[in-house]
């Protein structure tokens, strides 16, 4: 992976992700920034600001509202909106490791459920309409956060990499710990809504996002039940995953067309990813 100058990124242009001319129009989609999966030994992390990566739901604050990556509104309790600041914000939706569905279900819930709510806070990582490079939105976004009287709002904590090496021993122990990996930013990237090389994610296996397309029958143990998926990759790739099912899910698996997610280590020569494994379905948010 070359180096990204920051230069470039400096001559990326500021954009307006909602409307402003009217009011009462509704949220389109927020033009998120997502970042692109690396590995450690294919460049120098030196400088970047690396950070754990939060297994929640990803959300954007308008400043007025809270919204899904697809741009639907989060039915959160008047409480935690109005806690928040006027300032738009990028962040996920988190309750600690391990707590990925049942923050899926609060969040996908229409009606508020308070208490569930109480075990969530929003984790902002960005601030996309600060003005300057990573490293000044960080400053300004712990700025914000600390002046923001809100139980429900945090910051995600950056901390700068001084080598490879220590990037690894912290990879092991955030894996170590049940974590998701981590996410690095480049100090001088500018915030734009698209997938770039200045984010980067670090994990000490792969995942992707495959389509289901078929389903294989059970045997033995498995008579009468799913047996595995068959999946299709962006690029056409189709290949079979029979792990990490329980009997409850082989007995109502992801219907045909609907998306999961799958863990794998590495990818075989034909670009079949290596002993993958189902991990969740993914939800249409």
């Amino acid at each position: 992976m070359a180096r990204l100058n920051p230069f470039t990124l400096c001559l990326l242009s500021a954009f307006t992700l909602f409307p402003t001319s009217d009011a009462d129009a509704a949220p389109s989609a927020p033009a998120l920034m997502h970042g692109i999966d690396g590995q450690i030994a294919e460049q120098d992390y030196r400088g970047y600001w690396a950070s754990e990566k939060l297994d929640g739901i990803r959300a954007y604050w308008t400043g007025k509202q809270l919204l899904t990556r697809q741009g639907n509104p989060i039915h959160a309790p008047n409480a935690f909106i109005q806690s928040l600041p006027i300032t738009p914000l990028d962040g996920e939706l988190w309750a600690g490791r391990g707590e990925f569905q049942a923050v899926l279900r609060t969040v996908l819930d229409d009606t508020p459920d308070e208490d569930a709510w109480q075990r969530i806070r929003f984790y902002a990582f960005d601030l996309p309409n600060q003005p300057g490079p990573f490293s000044t939105r960080y400053a300004a976004l712990k700025t914000l956060v600390s002046k923001t009287a809100s139980p429900h709002l945090a910051y995600v904590p950056q901390k700068p990499v001084t080598s490879n090496e220590a990037l690894k021993e912290r990879l092991a122990a955030v894996d170590e710990a049940g974590g998701e990996g981590l996410m690095l930013h480049h100090p001088d990237s500018v915030y734009v809504g698209q997938r770039v090389e200045s984010v980067v994610k670090l994990k000490t296996y792969q995942e992707k996002d495959v389509t289901v397309v078929g389903v294989n029958p059970g045997k033995g143990r498995l008579q009468g039940l799913m047996g595995s998926l068959v999946v299709r990759l962006a690029d056409g790739t189709e290949f079979s995953v029979g792990s990490g099912f329980s009997d409850a899910q082989r007995a109502e698996p992801p219907e045909i067309g609907s998306t999961i997610l799958v863990r794998h280590n590495g990818v075989t020569e034909k670009g079949i990813p290596r002993f993958a494994r189902f991990i969740r379905e993914k939800p249409t948010l």
